[in-house]
């Protein structure tokens, strides 16, 4: 600054300080200087705009280049679900075939090409089904159409008849006789009972059906969609001529790039096509050697670019010239502006794109948990239109009435900052209930949660078949009958193994303070030995609640079935005789002795009741093999090895209306107060369970006979080990307990004291949360109930994982199930405890965490 104030005075008073040329000289100098100083300013300016210029041109570029891979990956997933339609189309010709029904008599001359024809008519891809037998010959076909002359040659058939699997093959693109159209055929291979090959089911694709599909996209001028096989050849194109249909482009720079992938992002392509510059994406349709390519004019692509960048000389030359330095600040702000806009255009187009685009319905919500916006699929899965969605919540359009606190439970975890994902239901506009897969999320900001999404899948194509469903929809109102049953035994279940957690704890460790062999010992065993039958009685009760499943392990039934007869004869009536026949000596079940000492002593029990006037107890036990599915009066027993337990009775026996219902909850042909009709729901629940089948055969007056079939195993029983292994201990690891049962915390804090831990317990879930806030690093684990006032365990154990990551957390419960299991996982729970606990079950579980924390 001073030296240019100096300058300044030189100039204005030259007389007064230098000679007059020396004053010229000077002048001339900073008239140079403000000139270069201007022209740099203007060439500055002229190559900043060129840059912008040509980066408006890549990114011009790039947008269209990402906008035709999205479009790539689009009908890639659209020509796959198509195909997908037609593989399922093949799939149940295949099951027709093979199924008993259709085989008989002359059911597959008669029936088949009606199923075929039906299928068609519903499947506009397919262009005709064909059924070939071992040697190729046509079995059967959907539509008069000409097809192959020869089809024992085809590649297909040879490769079906020489193979085993019958998965999908699709062959290479072949024209038809007759019009000359080209199709690819879709084939899986026949098996019979025995893996035979039996034939092969084969549908012919309409190449020109994914034509019309492509015909909707619009990609604007000298846009074209072709669709490929993986060797290169045009199966579909538009806009294009039907002559170039079976052309090969396997040379073309792009297609090699795809030979050496699977999968994965599409791949761009910018190269001269044809003779045209032209931009490319090409994307391999998932899981099919099918390559769906998209592609543009590249020069219509440009011709906005080259518009506006001669728009942009021209305005940056004319300001330039009348004002260089307030034009370079007009246009370095229009150019942010422009950029910033040109960036929100491009979001937004994209984001428009993918969402009207997506296979799923997707809803956009404020944060009143209005709809804000829905895409063309929710209309098509619910039936709202995006007029009369805005502005309503979902619980008015799609929630049904049942599900409102399940939808308000995923609302309240969306407005929580939490992903939620399940499988439920939805209701569309005309009432009509769907399968659905939610995903629900925030959309946050740095300023917090400003809206959420709720993306639906529609699963009703994954479901079974009709007379599947009806058999689920009868096991399902089975299951509301039990309903009562669960609440009630969960309740029982909490509250008495709080009871039983005390008799347990607390008698571990007295039956350590008295010597061997004394009396105090003996009368403390008894103790023990009685309170771990009833909690074998609780988790009995359990069973009925579907809240536990038996332990699975590899049990003898012979050794089972002979113990609980023992059971049963010490309290046999005096007119009542048994007479067991017990054989399958080795045979082996995987499943849980007590649920099998159960089934037995109800089977049993229900006989002696149907014994009114004494009688006879038949108790067989032998092996079973059947080399074909076989009904049962109660379950489909499929083929395989089973070990069959047979109860006969000689009593009263059931009339047929009877049989149908005896497995029903609930339902008893007994006295008033001698039954409640869960003897035998708790046998079907067991059998079902271990995937075994009931049969039932019974008649008025002559008694009855049960037949109950478990799959055999060969895995041989394990013996127990004669000695105990001492229980592990504790090293003065510190351990946050929170119990809200103030008896039962003191008692486990007693039991850890006792393993040679250091614990602190809390019966409020808050204030142990304040004090591991306060000091992170003091505990080394946590002991926390899981129904607790105010906070469940679950919900103690995120909180504890916010405030710190890596403390191992145990969780205590009455009883557990997979609902349970899957919340704790979620939660961050290293290991599940069931009430009531014992002193080694809590030492195995926390030597185990400890260890794990230490490794890690």
């Amino acid at each position: 600054m001073r030296s240019f104030d100096r300058r300044f005075s030189l100039l204005s008073h030259p007389a007064d300080n230098i000679p007059e040329d020396a004053a010229q000289q000077r002048r001339g100098g900073v008239h140079s200087a403000l000139w270069a100083l201007g022209w740099l300013l203007v060439a500055a300016m002229a190559a900043f705009q060129v840059y912008d210029v040509l980066r408006r041109r890549d990114i011009v570029l790039e947008t269209a280049e990402d906008r035709l891979s999205s479009v790539a990956r689009a009908l890639s997933a659209q020509t796959a679900v198509s195909v997908q339609v037609a593989d399922t189309v093949v799939r149940e010709t295949v099951d027709d075939v093979q199924s008993s029904a259709l085989v008989r008599g002359n059911a597959l001359q008669t029936e088949l090409p009606e199923h075929l024809r039906n299928r068609l008519r519903a499947t506009p891809q397919i262009r005709n089904l064909l059924v070939l037998g071992p040697t190729g010959a046509l079995v059967g076909r959907a539509a008069g159409a000409p097809i192959e002359p020869d089809l024992t040659g085809r590649g297909y058939v040879t490769a079906h008849r020489h193979g085993t699997s019958s998965s999908l093959s699709l062959s290479p693109a072949f024209r038809l006789p007759g019009d000359g159209g080209w199709t690819i055929a879709l084939t899986r291979r026949i098996n019979g009972p025995k893996q035979e090959f039996l034939g092969v089911s084969v549908a012919y694709l309409d190449l020109d059906y994914f034509r019309r599909s492509y015909a909707e996209v619009e990609l604007g001028q000298g846009g074209i969609v072709r669709l490929f096989h993986r060797d290169g050849t045009l199966l579909a194109a538009y806009p294009g001529s039907a002559a170039d249909i079976g052309r090969s482009f396997a040379d073309q720079p792009l297609f090699r790039q795809l030979s050496m992938t699977t999968e994965g992002a599409p791949q761009v392509s910018n190269a001269s096509i044809d003779g045209a510059q032209t931009i490319r994406a090409a994307q391999i349709v998932d899981g099919l050697p099918l390559v769906v390519s998209v592609a543009v004019d590249r020069a219509a692509i440009m011709k906005p670019w080259n518009i506006q960048a001669s728009h942009s000389a021209f305005r940056t030359t004319l300001l330039c010239v009348s004002v260089l330095l307030l034009m370079w600040l007009v246009l370095r702000q229009l150019r942010r502006r422009e950029l910033a806009e040109a960036r929100l255009r491009v979001q937004k187009a994209l984001l428009d794109e993918l969402i009207e685009s997506a296979p799923e319905a997707i809803v956009t919500l404020d944060l009143q948990e209005r709809v804000t916006r829905v895409n063309r699929e929710f209309t098509r899965m619910f039936g709202y239109g995006a007029t009369e969605a805005e502005g309503r919540t979902l619980d008015e359009l799609i929630v049904p009435e049942d599900l409102a606190q399940e939808a308000a439970r995923l609302t309240q975890a969306v407005s929580r900052g939490h992903h939620t994902a399940t499988e439920t239901e939805r209701r569309r506009k005309d009432g009509e209930r769907l399968p659905v897969s939610v995903l629900g999320a925030p959309i946050l900001t740095a300023t917090g949660r400003i809206a959420s999404y709720a993306i639906y899948r529609d699963l009703s194509e994954h479901k079974l078949a009709e007379a599947e469903r009806a058999k689920l929809e009868s096991r399902l109102r089975q299951a509301e009958k039990l309903e009562a049953i669960g609440t009630m035994a969960g309740g029982i279940a909490h509250d008495f193994n709080n009871v039983l957690g005390a008799i347990l704890g607390y008698g571990d460790m007295a039956l350590n303070a008295p010597p061997e062999g004394g009396a105090l010992k003996r009368y403390l065993g008894n103790v023990m030995t009685a309170a771990h039958r009833a909690k074998a009685l609780v988790d009995q009760i359990l069973n009925y609640s579907r809240s536990t499943r038996g332990k699975r392990g590899v049990v003898g039934v012979h050794a089972v079935v002979e113990e609980t007869l023992d059971l049963v004869r010490a309290s046999l009536p005096a007119d009542v005789e048994l007479h067991p026949r017990l054989g399958a000596r080795k045979s082996t079940v995987i499943g849980d002795a007590t649920q099998l000492h159960q089934l037995v002593m109800n089977l049993c029990t229900n006989a002696i009741h149907a014994m009114r006037s004494g009688g006879t107890l038949d108790v067989t036990l032998d092996t079973a093999d059947t080399s074909a599915d076989r009904a049962v009066s109660h379950g489909l027993l499929p083929a395989g090895r089973y070990v069959r337990l047979s109860v006969q009775d000689n009593g009263c026996g059931m009339a047929p209306a009877v049989v149908e219902r005896i497995f029903e909850p609930f339902f008893t042909t007994r006295d008033v107060g001698s039954g409640i009709g869960l003897g035998l729901a708790l046998v079907q629940g067991i059998v079902t369970e271990l995937g075994g089948a009931i049969d039932v055969a019974s008649e008025s007056g002559k008694g009855s006979t049960f037949d109950i079939y478990l799959p055999r195993s060969d895995a041989p029983v394990l013996e127990k080990a004669d000695t105990e292994v001492a229980l592990p201990r504790g090293n003065g690891e510190r351990i946050l307990l929170v119990e809200d049962e103030k008896a039962i915390m003191l008692l486990v804090e007693e039991m850890l004291a006792a393993l040679g831990y250091e614990p602190a317990g809390f019966t409020r879930p808050a204030d142990a949360l304040a004090e591991l806030r306060a000091d992170p690093a003091r505990f080394d684990a946590a002991v926390i109930d899981h129904l607790m006032p105010g906070m469940t365990g679950t919900e103690l154990a995120r909180h504890l994982r916010e405030t710190r990551r890596d403390i191992p957390i145990v969780l205590v419960s009455g009883y557990t199930g997979p609902l349970l299991t899957q919340e704790a996982l979620s939660a961050g729970i290293d290991h599940i405890l069931t009430k009531p606990l014992d002193l080694r079950q809590l030492a195995d579980a926390m030597a185990r965490v400890c260890e794990r924390a230490s490794v890690s």
